[in-house]
């Protein structure tokens, strides 16, 4: 399907989205609408589908509010379809850019999967395949919402007669095994209670960035299922909680003990986890998950950059006093945002730490010069102000931002390379935009260490920070670093300029 299909007449295939063990997700689109769509194309063509499995419960649930919409399914050819609302990314790919999540976010994620799990077992379904990327968030307006998908291996725990399956041992494994409840592993027969177990699994996992069992090494499938099953029964229960909140502990132990044919107490489950966040004084409004946070400050820096450049577009024509003032103003407005972003800044997850490498090299050689005149500006200009340097082609967005004090800050101008012109420090930081920002000043024995220039990369090549630290008299600025109100950059800072710094 590498060229556009059209699918029932209606559906009309864009792009690959993803695959899987069931086939292929594209981007399509209904030709009438024009709205955008999912589509799960079968990879087999065999007669009897797992799409077709699929479509048959989403039809039970489509009135729930945590279900994609259901289209269309059907066969065409000897090919099976299933088309879906087309919704946001799944908790892995937010996973890539945090590692882990904070302890609001996932306390969200617990409260909305709970609401789920219990309207599925409500239809009498059983999704059996819990874990990240079966959990995808929603589009626009439902952007804080949970969507659960993929019920290839789901399935109905009672029948028409509303009699419960019964429990059954020598059962094929179910599941993803990172996710997966004891019980799978065992090869019994799935129920309720076990996707309340792999909620809990997938809830650590996302709260502390690992499980025990993902270092274990594997000869066969059938080793990792055995190998990963025995570790989940050896465990205690709060060695695998360890750092969290007791009641993670308190849920697992409930729901490993709820018996075969017996409804979890969802209401229960829910309060555990509602006790956390009254404990942490985290109001229902502020659950909301870590990347909104930072999409948000995301447009709010943008809409606030945009202000303060179009009110002043052209400062190096300015007279050295216009520009002070200028600076001034800027740096009251700009102060007030760092203090509102700091918050949530350093609540940001922390990214995995390496060593520098030859990729900060690379990415030094990637930054754009900002354009200007050559004066110098002296000390006693600009003195605890803000100067702020725009590139003429890029009047719409800041390019460079810096606290002086008392060193000379020279403008840098553009070389017949194209390549940037930056005052050379003992320690030039540069920091991915796919990282965490990380206090380091928040120690009276490193204020006095950080007298170098640090240097942010942003996704522009032609965007660039460089701030420095102020007077120790400045009192605040020593605790804070800049975030570019255009961009919100996440960073962190290396283990190994930590060490530098401390010389």
């Amino acid at each position: 399907m590498n060229n556009q299909k059209l699918i029932n007449n209606t559906y009309i295939t864009k792009k690959r989205i993803s695959s899987g063990s069931f086939g292929v997700v594209y981007l399509g689109q209904d030709i009438n609408t024009r709205n955008f769509v999912a589509i799960k194309v079968d990879k087999e063509n065999k007669e009897e589908s797992s799409l077709q499995r699929e479509a048959e419960i989403l039809r039970r649930l489509q009135h729930l509010k945590h279900i994609p919409k259901l289209y269309w399914s059907g066969r065409e050819g000897d090919t099976t379809y299933l088309v879906i609302q087309y919704l946001g990314r799944d908790l892995t790919h937010y996973l890539k850019n945090y590692r882990k999540f904070s302890l609001k976010c996932v306390l969200n994620i617990a409260e909305q999967m709970i609401i789920i799990l219990e309207s599925l077992h409500k239809y009498n379904v059983i999704h059996r395949d819990i874990k990240p990327e079966n959990i995808l968030v929603g589009k626009e307006d439902e952007e804080n919402q949970l969507f659960i998908v993929d019920f290839g291996i789901s399935k109905f725990y009672k029948d028409e007669n509303e009699s419960h399956i019964s429990l059954r041992d020598k059962q094929p494994f179910i599941g993803t095994t990172r996710y997966a409840s004891i019980n799978a592993h065992k090869g019994l027969s799935l129920s309720r209670r076990d996707d309340m177990e792999s909620l809990c699994y997938m809830l650590i996992y996302l709260l502390k960035g690992q499980l025990p069992w993902q270092n274990l090494q594997f000869t066969s499938e059938e080793d990792k299922i055995n190998q990963v099953g025995q570790l989940k029964m050896k465990i205690d229960t709060n060695e695998l909680c360890q750092g969290l909140p007791i009641e993670f502990a308190r849920y697992l132990d409930y729901v490993k003990g709820i018996p075969f044919k017996s409804e979890p107490n969802y209401k229960y489950c829910l309060s555990l986890f509602r006790k956390i966040s009254n404990e942490h004084n985290y109001l229902s409004k502020e659950l909301i998950f870590d990347w909104i946070i930072s999409q948000k400050t995301d447009r709010e820096g943008q809409s606030s950059s945009s202000n303060l450049l179009n009110s002043k577009p052209s400062l190096f024509k300015k007279s050295k006093e216009d520009l002070s003032s200028c600076n001034n103003l800027l740096g009251s407005q700009l102060n007030q945002s760092i203090e509102q972003d700091m918050n949530s800044l350093l609540k940001m997850p922390d990214k995995k730490r390496s060593t520098l490498t030859p990729e900060i090299n690379r990415k030094k050689n990637r930054l754009q010069s900002i354009s200007s005149n050559n004066d110098t500006v002296s000390d006693n200009d600009f003195n605890n102000s803000i100067m702020i340097g725009i590139q003429p082609s890029i009047l719409s967005r800041l390019s460079r931002i810096s606290f002086n004090s008392n060193s000379k800050f020279q403008n840098s101008k553009s070389n017949n390379s194209g390549t940037a012109n930056i005052h050379q420090y003992d320690h030039l930081i540069s920091i991915s935009p796919d990282s965490n920002l990380e206090n380091l000043l928040n120690g009276q024995k490193l204020r006095s260490n950080l007298s170098q220039s640090f240097n942010q990369i942003l996704k522009e090549d032609d965007t660039t920070i460089e701030f420095q630290k102020m007077n120790e008299g400045d009192e605040g600025i020593e605790r804070k670093y800049i975030e570019l109100k255009l961009r919100f950059v996440r960073a962190r800072f290396k283990p190994g300029l930590n060490n530098n710094l401390k010389k």
